[in-house]
């Protein structure tokens, strides 16, 4: 089940407390009241001071202050700074022990740290999982494009690119591709062509000549392939998702451009670890559908060149023409850019990892009085969350390969 960020934010925040979250009933750029939440005779006037307070809508949404004073009688606090907008009718977070900022930077280090089992093809197409965070890499001719999150069309990935068609046969072409004359390449993609007519095509950059297509009609989603050989005189080629419809709107994903007979790939640029591959499959040509077989041999290496993906992976026998090779592998989950932004990874599981991190940047920002304090919760939160690692973390078995598979 996805969780957003501000979730995430919230329950940790909870738990570190004393934590507080309303609406403002009124007020000005300086001063915020909610006498339902923050009006208390027995309080403290040191309650909310030095807190954090953080704005989650209205004109100011996303701006944080610190509070420089708490009148528990009134149920108000005053900011340090104004806000560039009056605050009444904005929803808020109050923080006692850290601001915002720290808890989502604590939240996306230990994303990173999480990781769950995915199976992912190799492509030498930039940008061929449609997971940048932008559309930079696709650029529209008679269309817009426009990167859709995965649970719109998109095949085992993040996301998928929709093009949308202002004129017939409009189209996102790939970024070149550098190829050498002969060379023999498979070409596939998985799109959802929503009843128009979908055309995958690849194009000779040089002559500004169709290598070959191949269509896609119907509604559901569906996956398309073809296979070329690079023509002498061709220097570069670029692969283009389109349509013949004026209003269509098809949606793509893992557009796979692999060349036949090489054994050297390499990996997508998640892999920043060797023990990231767990297995490497070959779809056969035949039966791309359904049928996987494991690489005989396989092994991860370092980067040849100065530029591209950190790891490599050779191979041996190399793929034939129509074959496409997909790796099975341990993938960290993504950071949250917004609030609204959300993830599949156990909530627990995040959550604890991130007060592992609040309580580290505590101890190393505490007065020496509290230093031993906050060691001794990060120590306990460090043991509980390798607990939930060894319960979430996918731990596959792998194939013994000898002659130096790993």
């Amino acid at each position: 089940m996805s969780v957003t960020r501000r979730a995430l934010r919230q329950r940790i925040a909870r738990r570190l407390a004393p934590f507080l979250s309303g609406t403002v009933a009124s007020g000005s750029t300086v001063t915020l009241v909610d006498p339902a939440r923050l009006q208390d005779s027995t309080a403290s006037a040191d309650v909310w001071a030095d807190s954090w307070v953080h704005l989650l809508s209205g004109p100011d949404t996303g701006e944080t202050r610190r509070v420089a004073a708490y009148d528990a009688a009134a149920g108000s606090i005053t900011v340090s700074r104004a806000f560039p907008n009056e605050t009444a009718g904005a929803s808020y977070e109050l923080l006692r022990l850290v601001p915002p900022e720290v808890i989502n930077a604590a939240i996306d280090t230990t994303l990173s740290r999480c990781w769950f089992q995915t199976l992912a093809p190799l492509t030498a197409l930039p940008d061929g999982d449609m997971e940048n965070p932008d559309t930079r890499a696709w650029h529209p001719w008679n269309a817009t494009v426009a990167r859709i999150a995965a649970s719109a069309d998109a095949a085992g990935g993040a996301a998928s690119l929709e093009v949308r068609n202002s004129a017939a046969d409009g189209y996102a072409a790939s970024t070149s591709l550098a190829v050498l004359p002969g060379q023999p390449f498979t070409l596939e993609a998985i799109v959802a062509p929503a009843g128009f007519s979908a055309r995958l095509s690849v194009r000779n950059v040089s002559s500004d000549i169709e290598l070959d297509g191949a269509a896609a009609v119907g509604l559901a989603r569906q996956r398309v392939r073809l296979t070329f050989v690079v023509p002498d005189g061709c220097k570069a080629i670029e692969i283009r998702l389109g349509a013949a419809e004026a209003d269509a709107i098809t949606r793509w994903s893992q557009v796979v451009v692999l060349a036949a007979n090489r054994r050297r790939f390499p990996l997508p640029a998640w892999v920043t670890q060797r023990q990231q591959v767990v297995e490497v499959w070959r779809r056969t040509a035949d039966h791309p559908q359904r049928v996987m077989t494991a690489v005989h041999w396989w092994r991860t290496t370092l980067n040849p060149g100065p530029a591209g993906s950190e790891f490599w992976l050779e191979m041996e026998p190399p793929p034939s023409l129509g074959e496409t090779l997909l790796i099975e592998g341990l993938r960290a989950y993504q950071p949250l850019a917004s609030d609204i932004a959300a993830t599949d990874a156990p909530v627990d599981w995040v959550a604890q990892g991130a007060l592992v991190e609040v309580y580290r940047h505590l101890n190393r920002d505490a007065p020496a009085g509290d230093v031993a304090r906050y060691a001794a919760l990060q120590r306990d939160a460090a043991l509980e969350f390798q607990h939930l690692s060894r319960l979430y973390r996918p731990r596959s078995t792998r194939r013994v390969m000898l002659n130096g598979g790993w």
